[in-house]
């Protein structure tokens, strides 16, 4: 199971230095970031009409997580941008470091050379993530025929135990967002069928780098 640090985490801001500052002294495998491009220059906040030229780049996100030996999750605030994160990825040398979520097409799929991808439950709409569509829904990942497909991103609500168990049954990976709550924590995190969490609580899943030695 991966623990990914949401955007903002710890209280940080999202999208911003004290983020970054402050999340690699923890022990989480990925952080999160949100997408955007403006003309050629790809940079992260959550939202789009953020001077681009005052936000941090994707670039030094590539460069942070090769530093500090993490995965990101790259959510994607609009689609037709997977194609340009991979390439950048393949130049700063981490584009199996990506995971993909949010506006992901079905067109963004076909530069799905690298990397992966957990498909947000709005992809397979009109169908919800409920434990009577889940087969259904992996059916149609079965038919995009695509390895780097891994499973769903959902929020956390939709992880009922009847809901996980079918999950488990059928081998539907599911990455939960955004789980703050410990008690739901501790139950979702001891299920075999969540292969991430994400949270903004990390001290309530990890410790620090410095406490763990």
């Amino acid at each position: 199971m991966l623990i990914t640090a949401h955007g903002g985490a710890l209280g940080t801001g999202r999208n911003s230095q004290k983020f970054f500052d402050t999340i690699k002294d923890y022990e989480v495998d990925v952080i999160e970031v949100d997408v955007q491009r403006r003309k050629e220059r790809l940079y992260i906040s959550h939202a789009s009409r953020l001077c681009a030229k005052k936000a941090l780049s994707l670039e030094y996100v590539f460069e942070y997580i090769k530093e500090h030996d993490f995965m990101v999750n790259c959510d994607m605030k609009r689609k037709g941008l997977v194609k340009d994160v991979l390439e950048l990825g393949e130049k700063k040398d981490v584009s199996e470091r990506i995971i993909f979520t949010g506006n992901v097409s079905l067109k963004d799929l076909d530069y799905l050379k690298a990397g992966q991808v957990y498909l947000n439950g709005v992809f397979f709409l009109p169908l919800l993530p409920l434990s009577k569509n889940l087969q259904k829904i992996k059916e149609r990942i079965e038919r995009l025929n695509n390895p780097r497909i891994k499973g769903i991103n959902i929020p956390y609500r939709f992880c009922s135990d009847e809901m996980l168990k079918e999950a488990l049954r059928i081998g539907l990976p599911i990455s939960a967002y955004t789980v703050d709550n410990p008690a739901v924590i501790e139950r979702l995190k001891n299920n075999a069928a969540i292969a991430n969490i994400t949270t903004n609580n990390i001290t309530a899943i990890t410790k620090t780098k410095s406490k763990s030695k």
